[in-house]
């Protein structure tokens, strides 16, 4: 391989098998259920890495249970949990865990924006007809299979209005471990990352995007993926919309290197 062909290699294997091209990345009808509650101080605290800060009075969180039928890295399912938190004067959705189904966008969520993708075992069933919870949407999250790390209901009682949602820019911590040992990491920096979304409209001109009732539980204490921490104390509300979007690159915003205290 030559200089040339070395230097425009993105991602890991170097050369034409390259495992992911440079952003953006491109979604297309996607299928989001996101569900807003309140959760335990201490749980949050202990998952928010040095500089952030709970945003509000009472943690707020939002769980993610999403379906990708198109994207530029394949179909797949995705569950994430965002806590409210602030970073000097924003206020950002920080991303401590996240689980998906297909190794290419795990891969490149890891590798540009520290996104702590793990795989994991999904189902999606929208109830209807034979099916005992009929109006229910049921989202699953396994790791490994018949280990229980989220389960997500929701029905859709009404069209919801867009400006319900925050427009709030994504936070995640990047860290790679240094090859060498007994040294800090290679990198440690946090990662903004801010994604326009736009949401899929019916044939009668109103927004696909539906509030309701749900339900979420968190119940399995783990110590390999401790979702527990961030467990609902109380549901504020459910969402389920469609969306197209694009990933860019993200912006780094604060580099934990520079932090001498941080690797005395």
């Amino acid at each position: 391989m030559d200089k040339a062909a070395f230097a425009a290699s993105y991602s890991l294997p170097i050369g034409s098998g390259s495992m992911y091209g440079p952003p953006p990345y491109l979604y297309r009808g996607v299928e989001d259920c996101f569900i807003v509650y309140e959760a335990d101080a201490a749980g949050v605290e202990d998952l928010l890495p040095p500089g952030l800060e709970i945003a509000d009075e009472v943690p707020t969180c939002i769980a993610w249970a999403r379906w990708v039928p198109f994207s530029t890295f394949g179909p797949y399912h995705e569950a994430y949990v965002m806590i409210r938190a602030k970073y000097g004067e924003q206020t950002y959705l920080y991303q401590p865990f996240i689980l998906v189904d297909n190794e290419i966008p795990l891969g490149a969520g890891r590798e540009i924006w520290g996104y702590a993708k793990k795989l994991a075992v999904f189902e999606r069933n929208w109830g209807g007809s034979g099916n005992p919870y009929g109006e229910q949407m049921v989202f699953t999250v396994d790791r490994p299979k018949g280990q229980r790390i989220m389960t997500a209901t929701m029905v859709c009682d009404r069209l919801a209005d867009p400006a319900e949602l925050e427009d709030t820019p994504v936070l995640s911590t990047r860290v790679i471990p240094n090859s060498e040992a007994n040294k800090p990491p290679s990198v440690a920096e946090l990662v903004r990352l801010d994604v326009p979304a736009t949401l899929h409209t019916a044939q009668d001109g109103t927004h696909k995007l539906w509030a309701g009732r749900g339900s979420l539980t968190m119940d399995t204490v783990s110590s390999v993926d401790p979702w527990h921490l961030l467990a609902p104390k109380r549901i504020v509300e459910c969402y389920f919309g469609v969306y197209d979007f694009d990933l860019p690159h993200g912006k780094v915003i604060h580099n934990y290197l520079d932090d001498a205290e941080i690797w005395k």
